[in-house]
C-alpha cells in the first residue's frame, strides 16, 4: 500500500476527498487495486460531488479490466456495503448498461443519507428520465421521498435538487403512470415545489379517468396532501372527502380529515371524523386522541373555558400510557392552542403595571430620569409587581387606599410554611433573600418561550430540579428583568409580563425538587402549598398552575390538588363584589383545567367569570381605559 502524507488538523469535506483520491491514485500506480478502492470509497463518502473522484473512478475501472470486476472491489464482505462504496458500485452500473439498476440503487442510498449531495454524481442527469422504466423512476422517487422529513430541511432540499429536476423531466412525458406522477408529487412537495405537486396530481386523476373511469383514492388522497401543504385546506377537503367515497373503510384517511378540519376550527366535523376512524379501528391510540382532542374542543371555547375538561385530561391520560406518540402529543397541544394557562400565561392586569410600564418609557425615550413621583392605589395590588415596581423606581412614592376585608395581605394558612411576603402596612418585604448568579441563570435559559401544554411544560421546567428551596423561593420573590430581546419588547406593551410568566416557571419547576421523597411528605408539596395558600399574589395562581400540572402528569394526586385549588378558589372567591381583586380570574381560570374538581365550585368559577365577562362587553373600551389610568394619579414634585 502506498504512503501518502496525512493532512493536517481540520479541513472541509473537499479537502478530505481530494487527499483520498492522491491515496486511491498512488495505489493505483502500484497496482495495489483493493486500497485504491478502499480510498476511492472514502473519497467519495467525503464529498460525493468530487469530479475527481469519478475521473479516478473510471482510471481504477481500466486498470480492474471491466466495470464489473471493478464493482466487486467496493463490495467488502458481501453483508454491508459502505455509503462511500455504495456510490462508486452505483456510478459503475451505467458503464454496464445498468442504468435503472443505478437510479434505483441511488434512490436506496439517498434514503439512507438524505442530506449528502449524492446525486451530484456526474453520471446522474434529469435527462436520464425520459429513457428510465416508469417502475425505476417510481421505485426510486419513493424512496426518496420517504426517508425525508416534510418539509425537508433546507440542507437536505438543497442536496435533493437533481431529484427534482428528474422528477419534473419525467412528469414531462406523455401517458406517465399515475402511481408515478403520485410519488414525483409526494417528492415536490417535500422540496417545496407545490404548484409541481398539484399539478402532477390532478394529471395523475386524469391518467385514472383514462384508464379506469375514475379517480383511484390513492390518487385522491396524495393530490389532498398537496393541497394540504400548498395551504389551500379546502382543497385538500374536498379531495379526501371524495377519497373517503372510494374506501370507507380507510381509518387513516378518516384521520387526515379529523386533524385538517380541526386545524381549520371545524372542531364538529373533526368529531365526526374521528368518530368514524375510531370506529373502523377502536383499538387505534391515535384515533382515539384525535376523537378526545375534537370533543374538548367541540364543547366550548377553551379561552372562555366553557368546555369540560374531562375529555382533555383523558387525552392526556393516553398521551403518558402512550410516551413515544408523537400524534398524541400533538393533540394535546392542539386541544390546548390558545387558551389561556393551557398554553399561555396570561399577561398581568394590576394598575402598578401600567405605571411601571409608563416610568420606563419615560426613561428610556430620554425624556428624562425620573426623580420623584408620587402616585395613589386605590386599592393594594400583589406584592410581586409591587416590590419589582419599587426596585426599579425606588424614587416613586406610592400611597394605598384603605385595605378592604377581605385582607389580602394575610395567608390563608402558615400550616405550610411562612408567607413570602410580610407586610408593614401596605408595603410589602420579601421574606427570603435574592437568588444567586447560578439561579438566575438558570430561569433566563428555561424562561424563554410559552409551552405547548401543561405535559410540556413539566418536562421543560427539570432545569429547576437542581436548586435549592432557598434559590427557588429567592427566585420567585426576586424575579430580574427579561434579557431575551423577545420578551424585552413584549414587556413594554404588557410591562412585568415575563416576570409573572417566569414565577409560573420557576413553581412548576418546584415539581422537580427533591422528587425522591413521596408525594405526600414531600418538600415540593410542602412549598407550593405554602405558596398557594400565602398572601394574594401571583404566586398564589403560580403555585395553583404548578399542582394543576401536577395533577395532569400524576392521577394518584388529582384528589388532593383539586381539593387544595377549590379551597383557594373559594377563599379568593369571597372579595368578588367587596373590593378590586386581580387574583379571582386566573385562579378560576386554573381551577377549571385542574382535573376531579367538584362540579359545584367548578359551576361557580364558570358563573364568576361569565358575570365579569358581561360586565365587560357592555363597557366602552376606551371607558374602561379612562379608568384604568385613574386609578393612578402620578404628579411630578417640582
Amino acid at each position: 500500500m502506498a504512503n501518502i502524507g496525512e493532512a493536517g488538523g481540520g479541513g472541509s469535506d473537499r479537502d478530505h476527498a481530494e487527499l483520498e483520491v492522491r491515496r486511491c491514485r498512488a495505489n493505483l500506480a502500484s497496482g495495489d487495486l483493493a486500497h485504491a478502492a478502499v480510498h476511492l470509497g472514502r473519497a467519495l463518502a467525503h464529498d460525493p460531488a468530487a469530479e475527481s473522484a469519478y475521473a479516478c473512478l473510471g482510471e481504477l475501472a481500466d486498470a480492474a479490466g471491466s466495470f464489473e470486476a471493478a464493482c466487486e472491489l467496493f463490495k467488502g464482505d458481501g453483508t454491508s456495503v459502505a455509503p462511500g462504496n455504495a456510490a462508486a458500485i452505483t456510478a459503475l452500473l451505467p458503464g454496464q448498461g445498468r442504468v435503472s439498476d443505478a437510479v434505483e440503487l441511488l434512490g436506496a442510498l439517498v434514503a439512507a443519507n438524505p442530506a449528502k449531495p449524492w446525486a451530484a454524481a456526474p453520471w446522474f442527469s434529469p435527462d436520464l428520465a425520459l429513457s428510465l422504466p416508469e417502475i425505476s423512476i417510481g421505485q426510486a422517487v419513493t424512496a426518496v421521498w420517504k426517508a425525508i422529513g416534510n418539509p425537508a430541511p433546507p440542507e437536505t432540499a438543497r442536496a435533493l435538487t437533481p431529484w427534482l429536476a428528474l422528477a419534473r423531466t419525467a412528469a414531462s412525458r406523455p401517458g406517465l403512470r399515475a402511481d408515478v406522477l403520485c410519488a414525483a408529487s409526494a417528492l415536490a412537495r417535500r422540496l417545496g415545489a407545490h404548484q409541481d405537486a398539484i399539478d402532477w396530481c390532478r394529471r395523475a386523476e386524469e391518467r385514472d379517468k383514462q384508464s379506469q373511469g375514475v379517480a383511484s383514492q390513492h390518487t385522491l388522497i396524495m393530490l389532498g396532501y398537496a393541497y394540504r401543504d400548498a395551504g389551500q385546506p379546502s382543497q385538500a377537503i374536498e379531495a379526501w372527502t371524495r377519497a373517503s367515497a372510494r374506501k370507507p373503510a380507510n381509518a387513516d384517511l378518516m384521520l387526515d380529515l379529523a386533524d385538517i378540519t380541526f386545524d381549520q376550527g371545524d372542531f364538529a366535523q373533526s368529531q365526526r371524523w374521528a368518530e368514524r376512524a375510531a370506529a373502523l379501528d377502536g383499538s387505534s391510540p391515535k384515533a382515539r386522541a384525535a376523537l378526545l382532542a375534537a370533543q374538548f374542543r367541540a364543547g366550548g371555547d377553551p379561552v372562555d373555558l366553557v368546555a369540560d375538561i374531562a375529555p382533555l385530561i383523558a387525552l392526556a391520560d393516553l398521551s403518558a400510557a402512550h410516551p413515544d406518540s408523537s400524534y398524541i402529543r400533538r393533540c394535546v397541544s392542539r386541544a390546548c392552542d390558545g387558551a389561556p394557562w393551557l398554553r399561555m400565561v396570561p399577561p398581568p392586569t394590576e394598575a402598578i403595571c401600567a405605571s411601571y410600564g409608563e416610568l420606563t418609557r419615560i426613561e428610556e425615550s430620554g425624556e428624562g430620569r425620573i426623580e420623584s413621583v408620587r402616585s395613589y392605589m386605590t386599592s393594594l395590588e400583589a406584592p410581586t409587581a409591587m416590590s419589582l415596581h419599587r426596585a426599579r423606581f425606588p424614587q416613586a412614592s406610592i400611597e394605598v387606599g384603605p385595605v378592604i376585608e377581605p385582607d389580602p395581605r394575610v395567608p390563608v394558612t402558615t400550616e405550610f410554611g411562612p408567607p413570602l411576603w410580610s407586610y408593614d402596612g401596605t408595603e410589602a418585604t420579601a421574606t427570603v433573600p435574592p437568588p444567586s448568579t447560578a439561579a438566575l441563570e438558570v430561569v433566563h435559559t428555561i424562561a424563554t418561550g410559552i409551552w405547548a401544554d401543561p405535559l410540556v411544560a413539566y418536562d421543560k421546567a427539570a432545569g429547576f430540579g437542581a436548586l435549592d428551596t432557598t434559590a427557588l423561593l429567592g427566585l420567585l420573590a426576586h424575579m430580574p428583568a427579561p434579557r431575551e430581546p423577545s420578551w424585552v419588547a413584549i414587556g413594554r406593551e404588557h410591562p412585568l409580563n415575563w416576570q409573572r410568566f417566569a414565577q409560573v416557571w420557576v413553581c412548576v419547576g418546584i415539581l422537580h425538587h427533591r422528587t425522591d421523597e413521596p408525594w405526600p411528605q414531600s418538600a415540593r408539596r410542602a412549598l407550593l402549598l405554602r405558596l398557594l395558600f400565602g398572601p394574594e399574589d401571583w404566586t398564589v395562581e403560580a403555585a395553583a398552575f404548578a399542582l394543576c400540572v401536577s395533577a395532569w402528569c400524576f392521577p394518584a394526586q388529582r384528589a388532593e390538588v383539586a381539593e387544595v385549588i377549590g379551597q383557594r378558589y373559594l377563599h379568593a372567591a369571597k372579595a368578588v363584589g367587596r373590593r378590586p381583586t386581580q387574583l379571582h380570574d386566573p385562579l378560576a381560570r386554573i381551577l377549571l383545567i385542574c382535573p376531579d374538581v367538584d362540579p359545584e365550585i367548578a359551576r361557580q368559577a364558570r358563573t364568576a367569570l361569565a358575570e365579569e365577562r358581561e360586565a365587560a362587553d357592555a363597557t366602552d373600551v376606551g371607558q374602561l381605559k379612562e379608568s384604568l389610568l385613574r386609578r393612578w394619579k402620578r404628579r411630578k414634585d417640582g
